[in-house]
């Protein structure tokens, strides 16, 4: 039996087609939604620069403390790093005051000094966040999320720098706060989801998100160790930025920093500039968190934390 032709029309008039989509298009290019099973994996991701940074720098300090004295050759020799990140390591370090070097001999510095010694650890976290306030001209908090709980440990502000309007407790307003979502973020799926279960989600402004569903798509979207935003979801008066500061072996952390929303414009610039002095936060809180404190003649180096 003949079959009838039918020709196909390859144009449209403007009126039929303009709500028809064209033939190619970047929608299957955008990522799928993590699905519950999807989330419950536990899958490997590279550590950011300034962790990685941080942790290099820790292991250096622990060999300049308890020995006394030591050169770059020695240090290269038992870290096990190159030269070149050796060097580069020490300069930061002297930079900030953690590492003095006179005729190619490294020693402690005052930062260092202050660091082995542990009535003095919350006064060198605090002196680190009023330096990191100034330098961003804005509030910060670091925070933790430890036996449960969303716990803001130690802030600073200043009468240039004001703090966040609390109009709800940080530890019920974890899906709203740039702290509770960068928190929620570094948590397995169980443990993120069991949260929101004892907090459930409300509203707080009219962009808060209470879906817990659209709330872990957010988390997701740009992958672990990602900057959180809260852009007018806690409080109608300020927008901020959280990063994590969550390393193995230690509670889940991270640094937030606020702005008056009328100061939206700076939002991206200073969460920037957050990311990049986070090395120096990360590694205080390193040296301020270990267990055991150095000191001269110890040999037994901190636990090891994996690195790729």
């Amino acid at each position: 039996m003949a079959t009838a032709y039918v020709p196909v029309r390859t144009t449209l008039s403007p009126a039929e087609g303009e709500n028809l989509e064209p033939v190619w298009t970047a929608n299957a290019l955008r990522p799928a939604v993590l699905t519950d099973m999807a989330r419950s994996r536990v899958l490997p991701a590279h550590p950011p620069a300034q962790q990685i940074a941080a942790i290099r720098s820790r292991d250096l300090l622990h060999h300049i403390q308890t020995a006394a004295g030591i050169t770059t050759r020695d240090l290269v020799r038992r870290t096990g790093m190159s030269v070149t990140t050796t060097s580069w390591l020490l300069h930061w370090l002297r930079a900030q005051f953690f590492v003095e070097t006179v005729a190619g001999v490294h020693r402690p510095g005052p930062v260092l000094e202050m660091a082995s010694r542990t009535d003095q650890h919350e006064l060198l976290m605090q002196q680190t966040l009023d330096a990191l306030r100034d330098h961003l001209d804005a509030a910060v908090y670091l925070s933790t999320y430890t036996s449960g709980d969303i716990l803001v440990h130690q802030s600073s502000h200043s009468a240039t720098a004001p703090p966040v309007r609390v109009g709800a407790p940080f530890s019920v307003t974890g899906h709203a706060s740039a702290c509770g979502k960068s928190l929620l973020a570094d948590l397995d799926f169980e443990a993120s989801t069991e949260h929101l279960a004892r907090h459930e989600p409300v509203s707080l402004t009219a962009r808060t998100i209470t879906n817990p569903r659209i709330l872990f798509d957010n988390l997701d979207r740009h992958g672990p160790h990602a900057v959180q935003f809260d852009l007018l979801e806690y409080s109608e008066q300020n927008l901020c930025a959280a990063f994590s500061l969550t390393v193995p072996g230690h509670d889940t952390a991270c640094i937030a920093v606020a702005l008056p929303a009328d100061q939206h414009h700076r939002l991206i610039d200073t969460a920037a500039a957050l990311s990049q002095a986070s090395t120096g936060l990360l590694l205080t809180r390193l040296l301020t968190t270990t267990a055991t404190t150095w000191t001269t003649g110890t040999t037994e180096a901190p636990r090891a934390i994996a690195l790729p």
